[in-house]
């Protein structure tokens, strides 16, 4: 492999590999899977709902909503309470319930959390995956970068805390806790200093530490409570075992490799340790009295078994049937694994990505961090809430048909018929990603095409063709005024979708997965975050600048995947004297520049043979009438159908999925393998007809005056 960063600033990146396109074709498979959605937009009812992307979710037994995001969840000692973690943007905070008499669950707000004298809620600072019940009324909850362990006390209406910022390290950050009950000790694992704090419950008083290989995710005590397990992440997962026998001086006995950099749970039943392996789809399992692994049991997807995406996370052993139950967060489902014979019997539907499982007696309870489908088409933080799935434990007569259900709400079974085709004329695409709006924000205002109406909300256009832009009293607001008029021509121009998610894939890994698959990458602008400091004139100009000096004047091959970053209508205040008098001109500087990079495209030798996708990084939680991940699709090219509107729900694994088989890439993940394609958004003959970029409105930005003024980052 060859990697070649040409720019420091936009950063173009280009990635070479010698195995050719016609090796890797044949690895693509025969078989053709898509999401079961179709054109139906994401929808939340009350049995079946559709997901944004196209999967449905139909969670078995009873259905509860907590608070925004729980990655924990335990169960009180007699049974009859449950408490969740909430880990929500604007809401972080535990989530109890108390089972009735008729067995069902109802939300009990502890007094400790509803009483301003006991507990001020600007004093929580968040809360992580960590909660145990140390009794029946009180929970001891990890508040993540705070570095600190609540004990949330409500039959006595307080809330006290544990600070493991001490003993020589700082910003600490409480992650998992196991609880020791019958000594009173507590284990918590400090992620951010690679280390377990042995803790006194009593007095809440930190009596040790134990020092470890990495950060520890997950933690889990040995059925005689002797042993303290510690799934560890990194480059190479592993499993610390550390004796606790003697808890004030703990010390790492083993350090076990699980064959997988995510180790994401951690379970110990009888004399065997139980690791999930998220990235590597497997349940790794260790002997307890040798700390050797005895066995590795694979988790797969029939038809589709060379492919990950499973993600198994928090797992619950139920003795009496012998069952290791998984949370499987990447196809919302529990699996059922007999761990006598180490083999996967079947699937149990539950929630939208399930994190946390616990088995109460013969109940399971599952939280679901995306809870049941779309809850708040208005975005804030309340687009993230959660729900918690009970049911029995399942017997084996019942697991056959719900594992149908699950291939077949997650796209996993088979097609009959073949894909729709995608045009050979396309050689080369072209990738581009904007940052934080909604559909409705920007093409809102759309009312349709050529094939029919478009599903958008014209009152929610604010960034449209008669758009807002917002003095905040400092300056002169404008109303009617077209703020994205390239997004606009080029939706008119060419296509875009009404009905596309937006779902933070990692763009470098797919574009690093295309090099490897044979075909050449060039990346501009790949950034952890969106700089604002940056125009994105300049982005533009240096994209268009590095292609004419490589490729065009040279006459060099151009990559066959072109990526380019546009952040800027991620929006930042206002810097009038940058060129920016407004928020909103850094949606007309996005604007220009996607504008002007499809213009120069359109005037290329390669443009007879090219599709550009554009889209955004994600929504932000945006404002939108069908839901807050519903974001911007436009596809633009030669090949493209003319002033058309797809209607697939689908979204970046079906974008992905797409550009896959242009390039004749077989699928990366099972996200992209099951997802509904883009493939109607093309036409059978091409029409090379260029495109001219238009001028934004200089009230909001003057490109000629914004180029005057220096920029920090400049290149």
């Amino acid at each position: 492999m060859n990697f070649v960063v040409l720019y420091d600033g936009g950063v173009l990146a280009v990635w070479r590999y010698s195995l050719a396109i016609a090796a890797v074709s044949a690895l693509v498979s025969a078989e053709w899977y898509a999401a079961p959605a179709g054109v139906r937009p994401a929808m939340r009812n009350a049995g079946a709902s559709i997901l944004p992307g196209g999967r449905i979710v139909a969670p078995a037994g009873d259905q509860y909503f907590t608070g925004p995001g729980p990655f924990g969840l335990a169960v009180s000692p007699s049974g009859k309470v449950m408490a969740t973690a909430s880990a929500g943007q604007d809401a972080s905070t535990p989530i109890v319930m108390e089972r009735q008499k008729d067995g069902r669950w109802q939300l009990s707000q502890p007094a400790a959390l509803d009483s301003p004298g006991q507990f001020d809620v600007s004093d929580w600072r968040g809360v992580s995956r960590g909660l145990v019940f140390s009794g029946e009324h009180s929970v001891f909850a990890s508040e993540g970068a705070s570095g600190r362990i609540s004990l949330v006390d409500w039959s006595a209406g307080r809330l006290r805390s544990i600070d493991l910022n001490q003993g020589g390290a700082n910003r600490g950050y409480a992650g998992d806790l196991a609880f020791d009950a019958a000594s009173g000790l507590l284990y918590a694992a400090d992620q951010a200093n690679a280390r377990v704090a042995v803790i006194e419950a009593r007095s809440r008083q930190v009596i040790a530490w134990a020092p470890l290989a990495g950060a520890p995710f997950a933690l889990a005590l040995s059925p005689d409570r002797r042993k303290l397990y510690a799934a560890i992440a990194g480059e190479s997962g592993s499993l610390s075992v550390v004796d606790v026998s003697d808890p004030s001086a703990p010390k790492v006995e083993a350090s076990i490799a699980t064959g997988s950099a995510d180790p994401s749970g951690v379970a110990a039943a009888g004399s065997q340790v139980f690791v999930a392996n998220s990235d590597a789809d497997s349940i790794t399992v260790i002997d307890g009295a040798t700390n050797r692994v005895e066995a590795e049991i694979p988790i797969r997807i029939p038809g589709l078994e060379q492919l990950r995406g499973v993600r198994p996370a928090g797992m619950a052993y139920h003795q009496p049937s012998g069952l290791l139950l998984v949370a499987e967060a990447g196809i919302n489902a529990v699996g059922a694994i007999d761990v006598r014979e180490r083999r996967v019997l079947g699937h149990i539907p539950v929630g939208w990505f399930p994190t946390r499982v616990t088995v109460d007696r013969d109940t399971v309870l599952v939280a679901n961090a995306k809870g049941q489908g779309p809850n708040a088409p208005f975005g804030g933080s309340q687009w993230l809430q959660g729900s918690l799935s009970v049911f029995p434990v399942p017997k084996a007569d019942e697991l056959p048909a719900r594992t149908a259900f699950v291939m077949e709400a997650n796209g996993f079974g088979p097609h009959a018929a073949a894909p729709q085709p995608l045009p050979a004329g396309v050689r080369y695409v072209a990738l581009i990603v904007k940052e934080g709006r909604t559909y409705d924000e920007m093409l809102g205002d759309i009312p349709g095409a050529s094939n029919g109406p478009a599903m958008g909300s014209p009152g929610l256009a604010r960034f449209g063709m008669r758009g807002y832009v917002d003095g905040q009293r400092q300056r002169l607001s404008i109303k009617d005024v077209g703020v994205t008029p390239n997004h606009h021509a080029i939706a008119s121009q060419w296509t875009f979708g009404d009905n596309f998610y937006a779902d933070s894939p990692s763009w470098p890994a797919a574009l690093e997965y295309v090099a490897r698959k044979g075909a050449t990458v060039a990346a501009f602008g790949v950034q952890p975050r969106a700089d604002t400091s940056i125009r994105d004139q300049d982005r533009a100009s240096q994209f268009i600048r590095e292609i004419q000096e490589r490729y065009v004047k040279t006459g060099a091959e151009l990559p066959r995947l072109l990526f380019i970053h546009l952040p800027n209508d991620y929006m930042a205040a206002a810097r009038p004297g940058d060129g920016y008098p407004y928020q909103e001109s850094f949606l007309a500087d996005n604007d220009l520049a996607l504008g002007r990079i499809v213009e120069f495209l359109s005037r290329t030798k390669w443009w007879g043979q090219m599709a550009v996708f554009a889209t955004e990084d994600d929504t932000r939680g945006g404002v939108d009438h069908i839901d807050a991940r519903r974001t911007v699709l436009l596809c633009a090219g030669p090949w493209c159908k003319r002033n058309f509107v797809t209607h697939t729900n689908t979204g970046f694994p079906g974008l992905l999925k797409t550009i896959f088989r242009l390039l004749h890439v077989p699928p990366m993940s099972l996200e992209d393998a099951a997802a509904a394609d883009l493939a109607d958004c093309f036409a059978t003959k091409a029409d090379p007809a260029p495109y001219h970029a238009l001028p934004v409105d200089k009230r909001i930005f003057d490109p000629a005056e914004a180029s005057e003024s220096p920029s920090p980052a400049a290149p």
